[in-house]
């Protein structure tokens, strides 16, 4: 009677053991379900937001070269009835550039900085004067020029240096430059004055150099402009990894 008795108390140690690390890997494997779902909801909200705020910095850039290019080709020909209101468009999409562009900088910092893993990595301050003593614009994503430890694979860094190559919308005081200007109102000339001799035209090498020169200036505005957009399809390629759900071995590995 005692063998069975002790036979029956074996066998209810080994129920309550199993039963006991059954419930406690059912807790965990729930626990890490959840963890995992709610880290899937998270890099799929961050993608969302990245995704936008990149797909608006890319409409916004595309705009203010397009409305560049009418500019520059409407600064030589165009009448004035015509040039006039491409010029007031060219204006209108530099101000909703440099309106937009303090919370374009937040949002590419906060949704598209992110290492290989897709961690978020560290906020940095951007402090734009710092570019007037060590960034030329001409060639600062070619030879790595700029503030000591960018890493210019950031699409931060990258637009912070487009917003300040073109801050000064070159663009516009070229093409202006290139408008024909109105003939001088010849003063009363006097019976006993001789004439005045006509106005001298403007050499033709001096204008090839200011349309060469407006012409580099929209060939640069494109050439960063796409260093910004291969940057942020390359961390937006990095948070589309991480919204993915992983096999199963990938999630019983990490758990």
């Amino acid at each position: 009677m005692s063998d069975g008795g002790g036979v029956f108390k074996d066998k209810f140690i080994t129920f309550l053991f199993t039963s006991v690390l059954a419930g406690l890997v059912t807790t965990s494997f729930t626990y890490k379900s959840w963890r995992e779902q709610a880290r899937l909801d998270l890099a799929k909200r961050r993608l969302d937001e990245a995704t936008k705020s990149f797909e608006r910095a890319s409409l916004l850039m595309s705009t203010r070269i397009f409305h560049s290019y009418r500019l520059a080709n409407g600064s030589d020909g165009d009448e004035e009835t015509v040039f006039a209101p491409k010029l007031e468009k060219y204006d209108k999409t530099v101000e909703d550039w440099n309106v937009a562009y303090p919370d374009l900088l937040q949002d590419f910092q906060f949704a598209l900085e992110i290492d290989e893993n897709g961690r978020l990595l560290p906020y940095h301050e951007i402090d734009t004067n710092d570019f007037d003593r060590k960034l030329r614009c001409h060639f600062a994503f070619e030879k790595g020029n700029g503030p000591d430890g960018i890493d210019w694979r950031s699409p931060t860094w990258r637009l912070a240096a487009l917003h300040h190559c073109f801050i000064a919308a070159k663009v516009k005081t070229r093409a202006l430059e290139l408008r024909p200007k109105p003939a001088p109102t010849p003063a009363p000339v006097k019976i006993h004055d001789r004439a005045a001799a006509p106005a001298a035209p403007e050499n033709p090498e001096v204008r090839r150099a200011k349309y060469s020169a407006l012409d580099g200036d929209i060939d640069d505005l494109m050439t960063h402009a796409e260093e910004v957009r291969v940057a942020g399809k390359k961390a937006l390629a990095r948070l589309r990894d991480g919204a993915e759900s992983r096999s199963f071995l990938e999630f019983l590995k990490n758990w």
